[in-house]
């Protein structure tokens, strides 16, 4: 079989290393399972390796770091009575070389700047995910290089197709509305199809027409106001923006819209870029690097996609090797089998050995899927497998622990109305 032969030729590559982390090692001394749990969750959440994790002894500090050779430290003071005096103590017993941050209970600014005095970092807790992650990649960033800017961003998830016709558009509205509702998250859902798509229906938008832009903004004339009246609110968390062209070309159009993104996420929690196949512009691996937290790359049981799959994933290897990136943009493989099991040309198993790869979340068939969005409902609302299966996606990309969904599948969707 010619299938078997190319998956014999094809498939003996080393294993991909998609993920890339920075490569700094990290150990976090906890006091509570809760600080403990939210650490861990943070560096699934920005695509990183959980840290190791030692229960926190002052006596033992010192040689935990020493042995692993940490370079970053991240410990909990919560129950510490003379944080200043503790943090004093650890300073005199661990290396210079070593960040420190410090989560503690006392909220005061004199404690912060004694803390800088030892070059020790101090977030004041309870803390939410978000702000530990980016507080976390800044003193990843300033452990590296003196420069440390620490600027607050939306993460950026581009859910990328191969081929069209595979879901990427509806996989992208799913994503936006959840992170929306049930995360609660503000979020943007950008439409890079300038001439036609459907995400607008899968948003449950009506009669919303693509922004054509005057001269001024096509002349890259963009500032926070005039990116803000771009978007068509859907409710009080989710945005969707969808550029239209005018004179434009479509190099011109993806700058544009760029600029437009850049300008929105200072107030977004999340981006999500629609990035299916019938975009007009090329998808460059270092665009992607430059750009995105997380690649959600989507396929189909086919062999023409497998292949297309394939070829896109080298890509982004060979350019994150070439170019030694200190950290790249997170992959997560989506398998859709969003036709009836006849129509599939590939199993999974033969999927996972030709990529060299884990598929992360396979989207089962859904006799009721079409149905359901006709009648104006979200999948991922509905109580079964693939409506589970799109909540674990959303858990995956956002860090949290995935457990497996066995309600039944013949459960009926909620409506966007009734949420």
């Amino acid at each position: 079989m010619i299938f078997d032969e190319l998956l014999k030729k094809e498939s003996t590559h080393e294993s991909s290393n998609l993920g890339n982390q920075t490569g700094i090692k990290v150990i976090q001394f906890y006091q509570t399972d809760q600080h403990k749990s939210l650490v861990e969750e943070t560096f699934r959440f920005i695509g990183e390796s959980a840290p190791s994790a030692e229960k926190y002894t002052f006596s033992d500090v010192a040689k935990q770091v020493e042995a692993l050779r940490a370079q970053v430290a991240i410990i909990e003071l919560t129950h510490c009575e003379d944080t200043l005096e503790e943090c004093r103590r650890l300073s005199e017993r661990l290396p210079n070389t070593l960040s420190v941050l410090i989560l503690g209970s006392t909220d005061s600014i004199s404690l912060v700047r004694e803390l800088k005095a030892f070059g020790f970092y101090y977030l004041l807790w309870p803390i939410t995910k978000v702000e530990l992650g980016e507080f976390i990649e800044g003193v990843f960033e300033q452990h590296e290089a003196a420069n440390f800017k620490h600027r607050r961003r939306a993460k950026r998830i581009g859910v990328i197709g191969s081929r069209g016709g595979i879901g990427v558009s509806m996989i992208t509205a799913e994503l936006g509305w959840q992170l929306a509702n049930d995360k609660q998250a503000s979020c943007v859902v950008v439409d890079n199809n300038y001439l036609s798509g459907n995400l607008d229906i899968f948003l449950g938008v009506k009669n919303r027409e693509k922004r054509k832009l005057n001269a001024a903004e096509s002349g890259g004339q963009i500032d926070e106001s005039a990116a803000k009246a771009l978007v068509t609110r859907i409710n009080h968390r989710l945005e969707y923006l969808a550029l239209g062209l005018t004179t434009e070309t479509s190099t011109d159009f993806y700058d544009i819209n760029n600029a437009v993104v850049n300008n929105l996420c200072r107030d977004a929690n999340f981006i999500v870029d629609d990035l299916s196949a019938s975009i007009s512009f090329d998808l460059r691996p270092s665009v992607l690097m430059k750009q995105l937290d997380v690649a959600v790359v989507v396929m189909d049981p086919t062999i023409s996609c497998l292949r297309e799959t394939a070829a896109l994933l080298n890509s982004i290897k060979k350019h994150i090797e070439e170019n030694e990136l200190r950290k790249t943009v997170r992959v997560v493989l989506v398998l859709n089998k969003h036709r009836m099991s006849r129509f599939q040309s590939v199993t999974e198993a033969e999927i996972t050995k030709y990529l060299n790869a884990p598929i992360d979340v396979v989207l089962p068939y859904e006799i009721t899927a079409e149905e359901a969005l006709v009648s104006g409902n979200m999948l991922s609302s509905g109580k079964t497998k693939l409506g589970g299966q799109l909540r674990s996606l959303c858990s995956l990309i956002v860090g949290e622990v995935v457990t497996p969904n066995r309600v039944k599948s013949f459960l009926p969707f909620l409506r966007k109305k009734d949420v």
